[in-house]
């Protein structure tokens, strides 16, 4: 498994680079499951197995934005 950089402030990780890394991977991630889902119902006629990969796509978003408002506004869950 491949280790994340991580930037350091005095030997120490960062808080806002860590959660800047972390929304930065969850979106990638869900882009990843978004145009997985696409191709598959594109290319593979499976509409079931396209609208699981659409489903992960869209709560990985959400988590996104979530952890964001988590470090921006406190503890204001996103419904």
């Amino acid at each position: 498994m491949t280790r994340l950089p991580y930037e350091t402030k005095g030997g120490h990780a960062s808080l806002g680079e860590t959660l800047g890394q972390l929304t930065e991977y969850l979106r990638l991630a869900s882009e990843a499951a978004l145009t997985i889902g696409h191709l598959y119902k594109l290319q593979h006629d499976d509409i079931e197995m396209g609208d699981q990969f659409l489903r992960i796509g869209q709560n990985l978003l959400r988590t996104s934005e979530l952890a964001t408002a988590l470090s921006t506004k406190g503890h204001k869950v996103i419904q």
